[in-house]
């Protein structure tokens, strides 16, 4: 994380949608995350850019636009997306359903040369289905890798390394927001700008994790949606610790 720019953040920012049904109704609270995404990103050293309620072919473009872009002085790669989704990692554009791999596919080592062996990072703030999470009471509970290797000019890496997927919730449950933003997004900057120069990338999103499920609790006059809980998720495919 020592080159000349830390990178480009691009936040995809869906807020409404062509496709009119239950739902998907208007995402309120979400420009305020994206608001917030930003701020926190610019605090990171990242060059932001910010796209709104784009359809499906313009969000492919634009991702292959990015993906096509010379790296090569760049630290890493950072994208956020904010919008409805569903099971199997089902995103929507404003007017079709969308793939998380088709976000991240460009950025494959042998798609994205100049990114192979950076880290690239994406932040998803979408429901991955309809369930609900659960309480339980446990009790008080207080809160509180390996050194990279030198590389040889031979080195080979899988061109899926290197990137990490951050979510919103756990598969299949429903992702909370209200017109103040997302309680996932929130925290994830909070995190950021208080430890975002001193933690590494899996210590502070393992921070996001404990402050969501100790925390935060809903409230619904919805009997059904009432005193429910939720807890992000991510997967990493980092080679190193990363820390901005």
């Amino acid at each position: 994380m020592d080159h000349e720019k830390r990178g480009l953040f691009v936040i995809f920012n869906q807020k409404e949608f062509k496709i009119r049904s239950a739902t998907l109704p208007i995402r309120h609270g979400t420009d305020i995350d994206a608001a917030s995404l930003k701020k926190t990103a610019k605090f990171l050293g990242f060059k932001v850019k910010t796209h709104h309620d784009l359809e499906r072919k313009e969000i492919q473009d634009k991702m292959w636009k990015y993906a096509k872009k010379d790296h090569s002085d760049h630290d890493c790669f950072a994208c956020a997306i904010l919008t409805h989704g569903g099971r199997d990692d089902m995103l929507y554009a404003a007017d079709d359903k969308m793939e998380l791999s088709h976000f991240t596919e460009p950025f494959q080592a042998d798609k994205c040369k100049s990114l192979a062996g950076k880290p690239k990072l994406f932040f998803v703030q979408a429901c991955r289905a309809d369930q609900l999470n659960k309480n339980i009471l446990v009790g008080q509970v207080s809160a509180d890798t390996l050194d990279a290797s030198n590389q040889s000019p031979e080195v080979r890496l899988p061109v899926q390394a290197d990137f990490l997927i951050s979510l919103a919730t756990t598969a299949e449950h429903y992702a909370w927001r209200n017109e103040y933003g997302s309680i996932f997004i929130q925290t994830l900057c909070s995190v950021l700008n208080k430890y975002g120069h001193t933690l590494d990338l899996h210590k502070l999103l393992t921070r996001v994790n404990g402050m969501v499920a100790y925390n935060f609790e809903s409230w619904s006059k919805s009997e059904n949606m009432n005193h429910k809980k939720k807890i992000p998720t991510f997967t990493s495919r980092l080679t190193r610790d990363l820390y901005f």
